[in-house]
């Protein structure tokens, strides 16, 4: 007789995953697990794992500790928002029917208990509580710490950045968009880019445009990570 006791841990893993991605439908999430091969007569060990695989990849609560985020990098998406929440920054990015909008990241203090189908609500460093949309999906993102210096445009994968400098905010991926203040007015800029030449803090940020010249923005402030490929190997186990 197998140990009956393994039905609430089960059962407790499947609510985990699928309250994670509610928006699939049951049948679709077995059929995810069919695909790593947990299909009829799979153990039971097995499939407990993959599902506390899938809710690590895509929690049904974004972990926290004491308001903040204790490890790793994620990425929370609403109706209107991509937000970004790390362990110190939060990056904010919106888009509009003109293409994006400027991103903005500031440091929080804490972030309200929230998962999918919740309201999201950070409170930054001045005790400033700012309202977001409701949580659509949490992801779990591979941290990458890469010098930007080098890097070409066909190798930007899934990621995007936004770097201060002391002229613009500028947002980073396979399009390099660029804002800042000119006469009271934001205004941005779009550019198509085949190469960071450089980007090093205290150095002007040098571009090599896709239509041959190269570009220079002003020196770098800050550098933050704003979106990467989903973290799907976590503690030992690969989609």
């Amino acid at each position: 007789m197998l140990d009956p006791t393994r039905i609430d841990r089960t059962l407790q893993a499947l609510k985990a995953a699928w309250e994670g991605q509610p928006e699939l439908p049951l049948g679709t999430l077995f059929a995810m697990l069919a695909n790593q091969g947990l299909g009829w007569g799979a153990d039971d060990a097995d499939m407990v794992r993959a599902l506390e695989q899938m809710a690590r990849l895509h929690p049904p609560t974004l972990p926290l500790g004491d308001g903040r985020v204790e490890e790793g990098l994620w990425l929370l998406v609403t109706q209107r928002e991509r937000v970004t929440i790390g362990e110190e920054n939060v990056v904010i990015r919106r888009t509009g029917d003109d293409g994006p909008r400027q991103p903005v990241a500031w440091k929080y203090s804490a972030v309200r208990p929230v998962g999918p189908g919740r309201p999201l609500v950070i409170k930054d460093s001045e005790s400033i509580e700012h309202r977001f949309g409701v949580v659509e999906s949490i992801t779990r993102l591979k941290q990458d710490s890469r010098q930007l210096s080098g890097l070409k445009r066909r190798n930007v994968g899934e990621r995007a950045w936004l770097i201060r400098t002391e002229l613009e905010t500028i947002l980073l991926d396979h399009g390099l968009h660029a804002f800042k203040i000119a006469r009271r007015c934001l205004q941005r800029a779009d550019y198509s880019w085949k190469q960071i030449l450089q980007c090093s803090p205290g150095k002007p940020l040098q571009v090599s445009l896709s239509r041959g010249v190269t570009h220079e923005f002003g020196a770098v402030t800050e550098v933050l990570l704003a979106e990467s490929a989903p973290d799907i190997a976590v503690d030992g186990y690969i989609d």
